[in-house]
């Protein structure tokens, strides 16, 4: 005789109370459906199992894909739709617009007139802190009196020296919380008011934050410190970093107004690139400089100038002409792997000391911590800056070889590289990086960040501009704009 599964009460209790909260909820005919013919078979005898597995999937079956209407069934009408709440609960969201996936199918909000104001205001702001590139525009005729007028409008002026000087007490007040033991100083290496937008490629302006290690550690201890202790891994670049970044933060709020442009945390001194714009007062137009902490190339490239400025009055112009050329023609940006502004410096000092035919005009220079140069050698029938400009780019391109001699004004001679300057980059192709030393730290080679592809310009730029002196060009030819060569589409256009 066939027996009748008897559901227990707590089964029951489970399912009356299952099935009054369905109802009540309003989900579908297809869930009380599903209910009733569960609990039918729940009490249906049967000697087989099989046979109560086949009934109640084939009437699962058949509700969902046979002959239930589904569209009839289900009313859509209206906001309390329960297929709409379930729909909406479970409908996949849109991703957010600044993600990776296609928004093409996405609605976007309408934007209000308020915002397009403010966004057409954010973009006339943008605009105004573009410099426009403008060439080179000289009125003299003759080389020589076309080097005297560009000397006079790249010259380190009076107003330059007064503009370092607000910017230096700009910094100084905006870090004085932050740091407030801080010592802030200002070098100028030429006349940024007259270069436009290559003294905001190049700025002609660095700001340099010193203070001691010890006093960066304990101002600056919440930024770093893990449960108030220094992490093994904290050396002192990384907190020239570190200081470089707190800085930063704090001269780019609205309290001091400076604005971000960039930064450069891959070189031998990380520093960022800061812009101050016209409204502060300080200039009639944006100026752009770099900022760093602790930071010894600046100095040592003043000192470089200054020692050798008093013992050839020459020095300063040529060095001037030199690296304007290499701003014009695309030469000087050390974070594309060029050289750099004390770079270009010791290269002019060491033509000055063995590139000229008839002698040296300047003697070797041994700088240390008493800063003490040789006495200055006899200057007797000397070259004008106009001539050694010209000179400059003859004994660079075809007597002096970038990558197996180095540029050593310690000794003031031509000769092979210390074997601790040479850095090996035959993984780029082009053999050795140019050695310039340091002559405050001999082993210090300034050409170890040099690329292959910037030597290589370096190289085409040095070749042309002796080419052009040879044929008698004019000053404007030579300090003809760089610009790269357009790109080749695949389509050809």
């Amino acid at each position: 005789m066939a027996s009748i599964v008897k559901p227990s009460p707590a089964g029951l209790h489970f399912l009356s109370n299952f099935f009054r909260k369905e109802v009540q909820k309003q989900i579908g005919i297809i869930s009380i459906g599903i209910t009733v013919i569960v609990l039918l078979c729940a009490c249906f005898p049967s000697q087989e199992p099989e046979i109560f597995l086949a009934l109640v999937t084939a009437t699962i079956y058949y509700l969902h894909y046979g002959g239930w209407d589904r569209n009839s069934a289900r009313s859509t009408d209206g906001p309390d739709c329960p297929v709409k709440k379930v729909r909406a609960k479970f409908a996949p969201q849109a991703p957010p617009r600044d993600c990776c996936h296609d928004t093409a199918h996405v609605p976007l909000p309408k934007a209000s007139p308020k915002a397009g104001k403010k966004k057409a205001g954010k973009e006339k702001e943008r605009k105004s802190n573009v410099m426009p590139i403008v060439p080179m525009e000289l009125q003299a005729q003759g080389w020589e009196a076309e080097v005297v007028e560009l000397l006079g409008k790249i010259a380190r002026t009076p107003e330059v020296y007064k503009l370092v000087n607000d910017v230096v007490s700009t910094v100084k007040k905006g870090v004085q919380e932050l740091i407030p033991e801080a010592e802030v100083m200002g070098f100028a290496s030429g006349n940024p008011m007259q270069n436009k937008a290559f003294a905001m490629a190049v700025p002609e302006i660095h700001i340099v934050l010193k203070a001691d290690s010890s006093v960066l550690l304990k101002r600056l201890e919440s930024r770093y410190s893990q449960n108030g202790k220094v992490p093994s891994y904290f050396d002192d670049k990384k907190l020239q970093k570190c200081a470089v970044r707190a800085c930063t933060e704090q001269l780019t709020s609205a309290n001091v107004g400076l604005k971000f442009r960039r930064s450069a945390f891959t070189g031998d001194d990380p520093k960022v690139c800061l812009l101050v714009p016209s409204s502060l007062g300080l200039c009639t137009d944006s100026i752009a400089f770099d900022f760093s902490v602790n930071a010894t190339t600046p100095l040592r490239a003043e000192t470089v100038m200054s020692i050798c400025q008093g013992l050839d009055s020459r020095t300063e112009g040529l060095i001037l002409l030199v690296r304007r050329w290499a701003r014009d023609r695309g030469i000087a940006h050390a974070a594309r792997g060029h050289l750099t502004t004390y770079a270009w410096n010791l290269l002019v000092v060491f033509f000055l000391q063995a590139g000229q035919d008839g002698g040296r005009s300047l003697p070797p220079i041994r700088v240390g911590a008493d800063e003490v140069a040789e006495q200055p050698i006899d200057q007797s029938g000397q070259k004008s800056v106009a001539v050694l400009f010209q000179e400059f780019f003859a004994f660079y391109a075809r007597h002096f070889d970038l990558q197996q001699e180095a540029v050593s004004v310690r000794l003031g001679c031509r000769g092979p590289p210390l074997a601790e300057q040479i850095l090996d980059s035959s993984e780029q192709g082009e053999g050795r990086v140019p050695v310039i030393e340091d002559p405050f730290e001999i082993t210090r080679n300034l050409g170890n960040r040099v690329t292959s592809p910037a030597l290589s310009r370096l190289r085409e730029e040095l070749a042309r501009a002796d080419e052009l002196c040879s044929r008698g060009t004019s000053l404007k030819e030579l300090f003809e704009l760089w610009a790269p060569p357009s790109v080749e589409h695949k389509d050809g256009k």
